[in-house]
């Protein structure tokens, strides 16, 4: 089924939300996985999640770098400001709770600074790339990202706490209220493409179902990095 045909069948739900249905398995998948499950329950395994964070703080640099183009490509001053917050969040206290976190895991600057990087890793950082040419596309990404993060961690955050701070905090600053409205505002923004033509939004649904298979690749990798090929990995034109 194509996007269009799926929103002719479901007129009334907004954009986002047909992008997100219209990728339900994947989708399903990167927010009902092993992995965040075994986070919220405080019983994964300190190797496992410093393999996971390693490869994530792999991310970051590029991310911001998306988040500054997306700045200069916003149409309006209003959206520059909150994509402006959410930079100064990433760049501050998201990147204090990585270097905290690896100090209690052991792990040494060459060791988070330097990583092989997995696959599935490497064709996140290739699709944020390529996502910075234009608005629309970055805010999907971001919107994959930052919505599916809020959507696992919301389900953890109702479990008992953990002993480890670096398992609780990341949950912890994926519920607070701050990153829940950036949340809902990129959900808006991504409702406000629905004018765009048919060829555009059949794109952007290519681009929304690949982020959300690669969110649950990430994390399949990061327990096992055998368990994800190559050849599985999808692969974008942005």
């Amino acid at each position: 089924m194509t996007f269009y045909d799926y929103r002719q069948q479901n007129p009334d739900q907004p954009l986002s939300e047909q992008l997100r249905d219209y990728a339900c398995d994947d989708w399903q998948q990167a927010v009902r996985h092993p992995f965040t499950e075994a986070l919220g329950d405080d019983r994964l395994d300190d190797a496992v999640y410093a393999r996971y964070l390693v490869q994530d703080y792999a991310f970051i640099d590029t991310l911001v770098n998306l988040v500054a183009r997306t700045i200069a490509n916003a149409p309006a001053m209003p959206p520059k400001t909150v994509l402006a917050g959410f930079l100064a969040a990433l760049t501050s206290d998201e990147n204090t709770y990585f270097l905290r976190s690896f100090e209690a895991l052991g792990l040494s600057e060459e060791r988070y600074l330097n990583p092989e990087l997995h696959p599935v890793s490497q064709a996140i950082i290739d699709t944020l790339k390529a996502s910075e040419q234009s608005y629309e596309t970055a805010i999907i990404c971001l919107c994959v990202a930052e919505w599916s993060y809020l959507s696992w961690s919301q389900t953890q955050a109702e479990k008992p706490r953990g002993s480890r701070f670096y398992l609780q905090e990341w949950v912890d600053i994926h519920v607070l209220p701050e990153f829940e409205q950036f949340v809902a505002w990129l959900r808006g923004q991504v409702d406000s493409f629905a004018d765009r033509d048919s060829e555009t939004l059949e794109q952007l649904a290519e681009l929304f179902c690949a982020m959300a298979r690669l969110e649950h690749q990430f994390f399949s990798a990061s327990l096992d990095p055998a368990s994800v090929t190559t050849e599985e990995v999808p692969r974008v034109s942005v």
